[in-house]
């Protein structure tokens, strides 16, 4: 665990151990003149202080950043990883030390709970800091040192004076806490996190994962790994779920409502769908389609609208592609299914969505040709000139305002196509090659206003 954090900073790690000794020793001298009693419990509480500053503050370091914050709402994830238990592991000696040095619990709860905030804000404010503090951290140094102080309790038996300094304790702590939440709402950006790491799938996110895999081929593909990417600032994350020779499928985490299957760059030949030949034509591709559906997804069958196209060259080459859809007042709702079957019969990519199949959706909406009018509006106005523009509505959709935990609105996908882009004109070498691609903006249908 050692090695996984620190890596190749014994030099850095040498010097702040002795540093810590000089500290330790420095504070034990000045209770031992005092005469402190229990002075000797001074030399490791130093000792351990002078190491917590040093690793939270100076081997971490950087160029300062944007003063941003990681709220990490999984607050069991630090116990899975080797810095989550090393911030655990390096507050207990200073709980400990502390009650075994002062004898007041007070001011050592204060210390523990307090002292881990003002390191993250640090982190996140001061110039030699890295700019970003993450509450993951916070939480395992407070944890820790809970920890440490309930040892400390009981190798005192108890004895210790519990009203002592505990009432300048709370004022001192109940200030630090009003400027520390002041500070970190209005000079701190705070990002939203269903955890922070790449992480092995666990218990019933495992068997979720499994669960979509099987219902969308049956037992023909074992479940190796599953990997957990988390979402923020209100997306949900996603699963990486391992079969057929790589991580075909992708399932969004949490609720596991779409999931995503590309065989494309697995080495695998894709999903024999039963009774299926290499079909010659669409119809032959509708019905291979159809009868996966059949069979997989039979909800799809009671959908308001199907069509079967041929694959564009930027959507995985050869084949066919079968979509369902459940569509009111020409609003294609959450539920779909979209599979794709390449030129041998097989399934080679599928994309379900498990949301709703009804939407109450507000009166008024926009029409294609109000959309496009609204995106033009706003691309010649943030573009402050005369070029040419192509505006197409694509589609109208439903989709979430808050990644996807918000309400759904019924919203508008509009391509914008620029007819006078030149790649590279007047803009240096911060213009990519392809700047001048066509690209989507989406409208809210109901509000007329651009969706981030």
């Amino acid at each position: 665990m050692f090695e996984a954090v620190f890596h190749d900073e014994s030099g850095f790690l040498g010097g702040l151990a002795v540093v810590a000794i000089v500290v330790g020793g420095a504070a034990w001298g000045i209770a031992r003149g005092r005469q402190v009693e229990h002075a000797v419990w001074w030399l490791p509480l130093g000792f351990c202080l002078t190491g917590v500053l040093g690793v939270t503050l100076a081997l971490r370091a950087g160029d300062h950043g944007s003063a941003v914050c990681v709220i990490n709402h999984q607050l069991t994830e630090p116990l899975y990883t080797t810095q989550g238990r090393w911030n655990l592991a390096m507050f207990v000696p200073v709980g400990l030390f502390g009650v075994l040095a002062l004898r007041r619990p007070a001011p050592v709860l204060a210390g523990v709970l307090v002292l881990p905030c003002l390191i993250e804000l640090t982190q996140a404010l001061a110039p030699f800091g890295g700019g970003i503090c993450d509450s993951a951290d916070a939480e395992m140094n407070v944890s820790g040192g809970l920890l440490g102080l309930a040892v400390g309790l009981l190798a005192v038996c108890g004895r210790v004076a519990w009203r002592a300094w505990a009432r300048p304790t709370l004022v001192l702590g109940a200030v630090l806490g009003l400027i520390g939440a002041a500070v970190l709402q209005s000079a701190v950006t705070l990002d939203h996190v269903d955890g922070s790491t790449v992480r092995e799938a666990r218990g019933d996110e495992r068997r979720a994962a499994e669960r979509a895999v099987r219902q969308a081929f049956g037992t023909r593909y074992r479940v190796g790994d599953v990997r957990i990417s988390p979402g923020s600032d209100g997306y949900n994350g996603s699963m990486s779920v391992q079969f057929a020779g790589g991580f075909p499928a992708e399932l969004m985490w949490p609720g596991g409502r779409r999931l995503t299957v590309d065989f494309e760059n697995t080495g695998a030949p894709g999903f024999a769908v039963p009774g299926a030949a290499p079909p010659h034509g669409t119809g032959d591709a509708y019905r291979i389609a159809r009868a996966y559906m059949r069979a997989h997804y039979p909800w799809a069958g009671s959908a308001s609208w199907h069509a079967t196209r041929p694959l564009d060259k930027d959507e995985g080459g050869d084949g066919w592609v079968t979509s369902w859809r459940f569509k009111e007042r020409g609003v294609a709702m959450p539920r779909s299914l979209d599979v794709r079957i390449d030129r041998a019969g097989r399934l080679h990519g599928l994309m379900v969505d498990l949301g709703p199949r009804h939407l109450d959706l507000p009166a008024g909406l926009l029409t294609a040709r109000q959309a496009e009018r609204t995106v033009e509006k706003h691309e010649r106005r943030s573009r402050a000139g005369t070029d040419e523009l192509r505006v197409r509505a694509l589609d109208l959709t439903t989709r979430r305002t808050l990644g996807n935990r918000g309400p759904w609105r019924a919203v508008w996908s509009v391509r914008v196509t620029d007819l006078d882009c030149e790649p590279g004109a007047d803009q240096g070498d911060a213009w990519a090659a392809d700047s001048c691609d066509p690209y989507v903006t989406v409208v809210d249908a109901a509000t007329g206003r651009l969706v981030d």
